[in-house]
């Protein structure tokens, strides 16, 4: 917990005047943020499974450094924006976290608005064709195993490089939702 945090529960302070505050900060309110899970322990189409544990060590590398953490767009080497820690919405006061839960990582994700492939990434994703995640990276060690007769690469351990929106994620799991639409949204 940070400073900020500690002294929000410290003065009592609820998530309607949170809410309030946010809202009055245009900044804050013109965000794009999307959430869903990017990762889901599970036998993905290409017959690998990240089990939570790999995953735990991964998420904890990648969010180590404030400056990579990119959302990039169809692994293309193009950043459309960011993994971010957490979002409060501005209209409810919500806590949206970028957590490690039972079935897998779910993250937060912050879109760029400076850049015309953020803008049509956004707009794809507004109208639906863009809803799953895939992320990148490398495995530093794997082994191969079998559970009710189907056959997999279980990944002992990676490196996570960056996470994409894409159309069909290779993990069938991994979608997400809209969380904030500054141009759908009246505050």
């Amino acid at each position: 917990m940070n400073k900020l945090e500690q002294e929000v529960i410290k003065r009592n302070i609820s998530n309607e005047d949170i809410a309030t505050i946010i809202s009055n900060n245009r900044d804050l309110v013109s965000r794009r943020i999307i959430s869903g899970m990017a990762s889901v322990d599970t036998v993905d189409r290409e017959g690998q499974r990240i089990p939570i544990f790999a995953l735990k060590e991964a998420v904890d590398n990648f969010m180590q450094n404030t400056y990579y953490r990119p959302v990039q767009i169809f692994h293309s080497d193009i950043t459309v924006g960011r993994v971010v820690p957490k979002w409060t919405n501005p209209k409810t006061g919500e806590i949206h976290k970028t957590e490690i839960v039972d079935s897998g990582w779910r993250i937060v994700a912050e879109l760029r608005d400076d850049l015309e492939i953020a803008n049509k990434t956004w707009e794809e994703i507004v109208k639906g064709n863009l809803r799953s995640f895939s992320i990148a990276g490398s495995s530093n060690e794997k082994l191969q195993k079998q559970e009710n007769g189907v056959n997999y690469e279980q990944i002992k351990s990676l490196a996570i490089a960056e996470i994409s929106v894409c159309e069909i994620p290779v993990n069938p799991l991994a979608k997400f939702e809209i969380l904030w639409d500054p141009n759908r949204v009246e505050i």
